[in-house]
């Protein structure tokens, strides 16, 4: 009979100690992303050192490190240097930024660029930009200028986008991703705009006949007798109708969304996180709800009005409703502390003196990621923050135009 040889006891300690380690530890499996369960509270900036006419990354970074700013976000409007020429990336310039974020113990979120379209495409495909009602075209250097349903256009949005995400996802200073920015359809009719209406009314009322009825097209012998006969929406008087268009409108961007969202999901890590910035919800543009459906995170954009014109609405009442969304935590992504706008009009200069109300949150381009401004839960706080409005002297009295 075989003797069984007796296991030496420094290999039964081994096997001992790997029957302990948790599989966790052994695969290296990082967390899995909740927006309720992060560990930090996230306070930073929207960075655009490629916006600066003379290098100051450095100079930046040390006026971050003494704000406490831990994270930023880059890179969403700057497709045209990630992609100066058809076919031709470049992450260097983006590279020498995010390297020097991670020796900071900045993290990043890392934005896809296809809100704005670089000048070459733009020249090449030009019937990519929105053709609105009336036959204006909104022409390149306005940003979200787009056909999102343009197929062209979303081949090129979605190698720039698979380029990006592949090349930073394994970066461990990018906790997350932000899917293009304040995205609508920008009420684009353009001839494929169109034509996916006719496919979307097929597929969502299947027969001609349960249009009429739904729309009531007896009504003024508007009835249709077949799908080819339903004409361009301009024009149109029928409230059903238009009321169709604008829930169509609306699904351009959840799946325009939705898409870029399915693309990163091929490669992020799982504690990465994906999110998109509402512009100032609610806003008919656009179904907000829909949207989170395909996002880790949300986030919000509450720009609002200030000075006497300030009323607490345009800063509160976005967040709330961002909550809402997925019922957790929110990112805000912009704000501002003081008048913005293409001119100056709503400012009532001198409003320094005796009073003045400041506002925690930087404002573009330094937006917060947390909600300072509500004193609410945002994005990882597990207690009130607590009011972001302070007086600067104590003396508070009440401002007038001069």
């Amino acid at each position: 009979m075989r003797m069984r040889q007796p296991i030496p006891r420094a290999v039964k300690f081994a096997l001992a100690f790997l029957f302990l380690i948790p599989d966790s530890i052994l695969a290296q499996t990082p967390p899995t992303f909740a927006p309720d369960k992060m560990d930090t509270v996230l306070y930073g900036v929207a960075y655009y050192s490629e916006y600066m006419p003379y290098p100051r990354l450095e100079q930046d970074v040390e006026l971050m490190q003494r704000a406490g700013i831990n994270v930023v976000r880059l890179g969403e409007s700057s497709w045209g240097l990630w992609e100066p020429e058809d076919g031709r990336f470049e992450t260097t310039w983006m590279d020498s930024i995010v390297e020097r974020m991670h020796r900071a113990r900045i993290q990043v979120i890392m934005g896809t660029p296809t809100y704005s379209i670089p000048a070459w495409l733009y020249q090449k495909h030009p019937e990519i930009a929105i053709q609105r009602f009336g036959g204006r075209t909104i022409t390149f250097g306005y940003r979200q200028n787009a056909d999102l349903a343009n197929p062209v256009y979303r081949s090129y949005c979605e190698r720039v986008i698979r380029k990006i995400i592949a090349h930073y996802k394994d970066n461990p200073a990018v906790i997350g991703f932000q899917v293009d920015n304040e995205t609508s359809a920008g009420g684009a009719a353009n001839p494929d705009v169109q034509a996916g209406f006719v496919d979307y009314l097929q597929h969502k009322f299947k027969t001609v006949d349960e249009l009429n009825k739904v729309w009531g097209l007896n009504y003024w012998g508007q009835r249709l007798n077949d799908w080819s006969e339903i004409p361009p929406q301009e024009g149109i008087i029928n409230p059903g109708w238009k009321l169709e268009w604008q829930r169509y409108s609306q699904w351009l961007t959840t799946d325009f969304l939705a898409w870029q969202a399915r693309i990163v999901n091929q490669y992020k890590r799982p504690d990465q996180f994906i999110t998109h910035d509402l512009a100032g919800p609610p806003r008919h543009e656009v179904n907000e709800f829909d949207i989170s459906r395909s996002m880790d995170v949300m986030a919000v954009n509450p720009y609002h009005e200030t000075q006497n014109q300030f009323d607490g609405m345009g800063s509160s009442m976005p967040g709330d409703y961002t909550r809402s969304l997925k019922q957790s935590n929110y990112l805000v992504t912009e704000t501002n502390a003081q008048t913005i706008g293409w001119d100056s009009k709503e400012q009532f200069p001198p409003m320094t003196g005796s009073y003045g109300w400041m506002c925690i949150p930087i404002s573009q381009p330094a937006p917060t990621w947390s909600n300072t401004g509500t004193g609410t839960r945002s994005i990882t706080a597990r207690k009130p923050i607590g009011k972001a409005y302070f007086p600067m002297t104590s003396n508070p009295v009440a401002l007038t135009p001069r």
